[in-house]
């Protein structure tokens, strides 16, 4: 006979296999996404958030991102200039003024919903803070330019970061911005069978086979509330 459940793992330790006098062999599958991005965005896990805006000669345009309770992962992002240089920096730290409803983001798998925790607004003012990344964008009045990066950016939980964009060639531009995000990842998807980060796990999508005797127990435990852990017994 086969039997299955479906349990909810989280920060506080759940009995997923509990003891009973039959021996009986066992599927645990890890029913989270795996860390790939391709896999996260098939998933449901990556939004985008895109803007178009226009920078005068010499001028900077400023946006606040702030993440959620687990934070922010950028898995992309996209920047083209049509007719000038800009530099876009990344900065931590800052004190940022915002203006302006939030922009919305969207899931790249339109089956899923819009629904995440960061948000990215429109800011009039920026001081002080600590540059973390920097890209420059080339572009003139002859070319337009663009950067296409895949660089992996693990943002803080519920913190406050600034996008800065300023014309350094001189020539005011309309700048084109694309941001790709997931709030589910590294090790939050991750379920441990025992403790903590200290013993045996299974990553997004994987799954253990095992033969187990008369009472003996799992319990399994993760960094988040709300992994999916998926159980079949065969007696």
């Amino acid at each position: 006979m086969l039997t299955q459940s479906v349990y909810s793992v989280g920060t506080a330790a759940t009995t997923v296999v509990a003891p009973t006098v039959d021996a009986g062999r066992y599927i645990l599958k890890n029913l989270e996404p795996g860390e790939m991005p391709a896999q996260l965005s098939r998933d449901g896990y990556v939004y985008a958030l895109s803007r178009l805006i226009t920078l005068a000669n010499n001028g900077t345009a400023i946006f606040s991102f702030t993440t959620g309770q687990n934070g922010a992962q950028f898995e992309f992002w996209n920047f083209t200039s049509e007719a000038s240089s800009v530099l876009g920096e990344l900065i931590a730290d800052a004190t940022i003024t915002t203006t302006g409803a939030a922009i919305p983001a969207y899931n790249l798998n339109r089956n899923d919903g819009d629904t995440y925790e960061s948000v990215l607004i429109g800011a009039s003012a920026l001081t002080g803070g600590t540059v973390i990344l920097s890209e420059y964008i080339p572009g003139s009045n002859q070319a337009s330019g663009g950067v296409s990066s895949s660089k992996i950016m693990t943002l803080k939980p519920n913190t406050q970061y600034g996008f800065r964009f300023t014309d350094v060639g001189g020539n005011g531009t309309d700048l084109h911005i694309q941001i790709g995000f997931v709030e589910k990842y590294n090790g939050l998807n991750r379920i441990w069978l025992g403790t903590l980060a200290d013993s045996f796990s299974l990553g997004g999508g994987e799954e253990v086979s095992m033969y187990l005797r008369p009472y003996e127990t799992i319990n399994a435990i993760a960094r988040r509330n709300g992994c999916r852990l998926a159980v079949m017994r065969q007696d």
